[in-house]
């Protein structure tokens, strides 16, 4: 373990335990365990919470039970708003600031932190300024729940809508067929019909030449 590390250590035991060296530690210019947890909390904008420790065994609120799926719906190109989903879906400010909250105070943990450590980390900033680890899980499982809510409502609404363009699609084939099929009957009424005047017109033409002779032929002298 890196002397960082072993530093760091130190400090995030003295949120939980009053050590001897927690005052020399002080003296010395280094970075209390309570002055770490301050500047963490302070980039999420958190204030400190008299209540907060004791408010972390509360139990979690129950998952949002009013979901407003009629509004759920996303327009075919539109960008997604996040928080009007969540809020679509049953969840007040309050669960979607805590969330807010401790994506925060990861982005500003150090890339080289340990994973356990940084847990520990924030688990110490949140509870020390009052935000409940359990109602932080609860207000992430919500959104996930919402999420998964939202892509299966379109999902229902896409399918609705295909289904209904291919009905469209089918009609549109079905009409084109009976279209086709129109023109050809046309034509082929058309080729019939021109046939039987041809047809008649030959037979009209030999009563026009018995009585006037042939078209172009003269005529006898009296």
């Amino acid at each position: 373990m890196s002397e960082n590390e072993k530093g760091l250590g130190s400090k995030l035991k003295g949120l939980f335990f009053e050590s001897e060296g927690s005052a020399e530690g002080a003296a010395d210019g280094e970075k209390s365990a309570a002055d770490l947890v301050a500047e963490l909390a302070a980039k999420s904008g958190a204030r400190p919470s008299a209540a907060g420790a004791a408010a972390a065994g509360a139990p979690p609120p129950a998952p949002p039970s009013n979901l407003n799926t009629q509004k759920m719906t996303s327009g075919v190109g539109a960008p997604l708003e996040f928080d009007a989903i969540f809020k679509d879906a049953g969840m007040d400010v309050a669960e979607l600031d805590r969330v807010k909250k401790a994506e925060e105070l990861l982005k500003g943990l150090p890339e080289a932190t340990p994973q356990d450590v940084k847990r520990q980390i924030v688990e110490a900033s949140l509870k020390a300024f009052g935000f409940e680890l359990e109602k932080i899980v609860s207000a992430a499982n919500n959104q996930k729940r919402a999420l998964d809510t939202y892509v299966r409502v379109n999902e229902q609404v896409t399918a609705k809508a295909i289904t209904e363009a291919e009905g469209q699609i089918k009609g549109l084939h079905e009409k084109i067929a009976a279209l086709k099929a129109d023109i050809e009957k046309r034509t082929a009424h058309l080729k019939s019909l021109s046939e039987a005047a041809s047809n008649r017109k030959a037979q009209v033409q030999k009563v026009i030449e018995f009585f006037e002779g042939p078209k172009g032929a003269v005529a006898p002298k009296p």
